[in-house]
């Protein structure tokens, strides 16, 4: 059985990401949407993480040597080739003086992804 489960799993990020639409649109309309939104946000967390890192005229470099992530994976994840994890997200935030802050959208159940972004320390 397990042997079976490793065999099924994705080798690569495409991989994974094919296989993750592929359940997406077998789960339905609001499984694509649901997606798409998480897919859209991850792209715009990069872009951001570059323009602050670009604004206080930081290499990817420096932000490698301060947060102890390879440069090639910075490039990747402001590339949106990668999704990082949390924890990699919020060294790269930090290592720009940047925090991560988790905002209500609306009242009630949630219906649509909760927003999150890159906001300056101390806002």
């Amino acid at each position: 059985m397990h042997k079976a489960h490793n065999e099924n799993m994705a080798k690569t990020w495409n991989q994974f990401m094919k296989g993750l639409q592929a359940r997406a649109k077998a789960g339905g309309a609001e499984h694509v949407r649901t997606l798409r939104a998480l897919r859209s946000h991850y792209r715009r967390m990069g872009q951001e993480l570059a323009e602050e890192r670009k604004k206080l005229g930081m290499s990817q470099e420096r932000l490698a040597k301060t947060t102890g992530i390879d440069q090639a994976e910075i490039s990747r994840i402001e590339r949106d080739i990668v999704d990082p994890r949390l924890g990699t997200y919020v060294k790269l935030l930090e290592g720009v003086g940047l925090g991560l802050r988790v905002e209500r959208v609306h009242k009630g159940a949630i219906a649509r992804p909760r927003q999150v972004s890159g906001r300056r320390v101390g806002r």
